[in-house]
């Protein structure tokens, strides 16, 4: 077991421990806020017109209405038809769910002018709206379910992100925040204006701030094993929804089909560019991460030293693995309001490159994000292990067998040196052999004398003598 797994080992154990105390600290906590605002309100004052007396339901009651028809049609299996009613320029999934809110609302009997009012409102400023868990999660399945006829673009909304039945509790759960209405209720809502600032990354910081409370938990702080804890549970997440079919993929996939008149090869190069990051960099980010964002003075960081540390680790990796929900939420939304808009004229020739954005999708499907790490037993992962295990007993008997023959190896370039100088001392003589033959004197002298010097030079042949030496 390797130390980074014996971290997260200790880390989830650690984790487990606290997570019931912080549990019980959160909850007396919200306790103490709820009592507190609830105090503050009874000392306020409130003028007793006719118009406040008849508002005997509060914000709660009636999205628990809208919630409990919507339920009903999506038991029956009954399509919704709803009108666009809204004038204000907003993301197409965000108009579709203020329609249906609006909808719901005019299907709820009793205390009409209420309704009526809150209506007029929705219409008048719909980044307003906001929903209670119940009806977010309702209104997702409805979508998810393909009960809601609209337009050509709805049919799209079936696998987007936010309403996806693995994601949909996720931002809600990170985006939510508290409200309490006239009557002292306090709910856990999620707001247009939260989901609309996350498609514009407006400000800024604001994906920053989704990462950090959805790796937080929504707590003030975050410590290292938390991090630890809920960064592999969000590798698993994304892992997952990387090899399940999703939005992108299947348009990619129609489009090879001709079933889809679409080929944004911008929207389609973020995709692969956003896949390949998290399969080729998730295991590198988490061990770098864990070094900068923690330190032995450091043992936890708030939300402005988080995004700062953040924005270091991309910079240096060339790469924004942490933000690749976000990052999908917008192009998904970005593809449906194209798709909307209908930019696409079905009557003119595009040139279809899908097919290549589709086998490079197939590819990285096939990529473990683990790469091979103890903590995945997939068929890759075990085939990269064994690929690695094998490497390394290769080396380990190169490294073996070079340990061996080194003392061999250093006779052998001695004796190459001895040879060097032997063969240059022979080329001497044969040449001043050579040049004595030539002289008058000699060439006349007995044969009995030449014939042997003769072959002594024949036997100092360099070729000659290196052959032997080969052989």
């Amino acid at each position: 077991m390797n130390p980074l797994q014996q971290l997260y080992l200790q880390a989830i154990i650690k984790h487990q421990e606290q997570e019931k105390v912080k549990q019980e600290e959160q909850v007396l906590k919200q306790n103490n806020e709820i009592q507190k605002q609830q105090q503050l309100l009874s000392l306020m004052s409130y003028q007793t017109n006719n118009l406040i007396e008849k508002k005997a339901w509060s914000l709660i009651d009636i999205q628990n209405r809208v919630t409990q028809y919507f339920q009903q049609q999506v038991l029956r299996k009954q399509v919704v038809r709803i009108n666009n009613c809204i004038d204000y320029h907003l993301p197409y999934f965000l108009n579709v769910l203020g329609n249906l809110i609006i909808h719901g609302l005019d299907q709820i009997q009793g205390e009409t002018e209420q309704i009526a009012i809150l209506k007029t409102s929705f219409i008048a400023q719909p980044i307003q709206i906001t929903m209670s868990s119940s009806l977010f999660q309702t209104l997702s399945l409805l979508l998810r379910s393909q009960l809601v006829q609209y337009d050509k673009g709805t049919q799209y909304l079936s696998k987007f992100l936010i309403f996806r039945d693995d994601f949909c509790d996720i931002f809600f759960n990170t985006l939510y925040q508290y409200s309490i209405s006239s009557n002292q209720q306090v709910s856990q809502q999620l707001s247009f204006a939260q989901l609309n600032s996350m498609i514009k990354k407006q400000p800024e910081d604001i994906w920053g701030t989704f990462i950090f409370k959805l790796l937080s938990q929504q707590q003030q702080k975050l410590d290292k094993d938390q991090f630890l804890v809920q960064f592999n549970q969000y590798t698993v997440y994304m892992n997952n929804f990387f090899k399940k079919s999703n939005l992108i993929f299947d348009v990619v996939e129609n489009s090879v089909k001709q079933t889809a008149q679409i080929h944004n090869d911008s929207i389609f190069q973020e995709y692969l560019l956003i896949m390949g990051s998290f399969k080729a960099t998730t295991q590198d980010f988490l061990k770098k991460a864990t070094s900068v964002y923690f330190d032995e003075q450091n043992d936890e960081i708030d939300l402005n030293e988080f995004n700062i540390r953040t924005q270091r680790i991309h910079k240096q990796m060339n790469c924004s693995i942490l933000y690749i929900l976000p990052m999908l939420l917008q192009i998904e939304s970005h593809m449906i309001d194209l798709i909307q808009q209908d930019r696409y004229n079905e009557n003119v020739q595009v040139k279809n490159s899908s097919n290549y954005y589709l086998k490079m999708i197939e590819r990285l499907k096939n990529k473990c994000v683990y790469n091979g790490e103890d903590e995945c037993n997939c068929k890759k992962c075990q085939c990269i292990r064994r690929n690695r295990n094998s490497a390394k007993e290769s080396q380990r008997k190169k490294r073996e067998a070079l340990e061996k023959i080194g003392p061999l190896q250093d006779a052998y370039e001695e004796l190459q040196k001895k040879i060097k100088v032997i063969e240059n001392e022979n080329e001497t003589l044969r040449q001043l052999l050579t040049d004595l033959f030539k002289h008058p004197t000699v060439s006349q002298l007995s044969p009995e004398f030449i014939e042997p010097l003769t072959k002594v030079i024949q036997d100092t042949d360099p070729v000659q003598h290196s052959s032997s030496y080969e052989c």
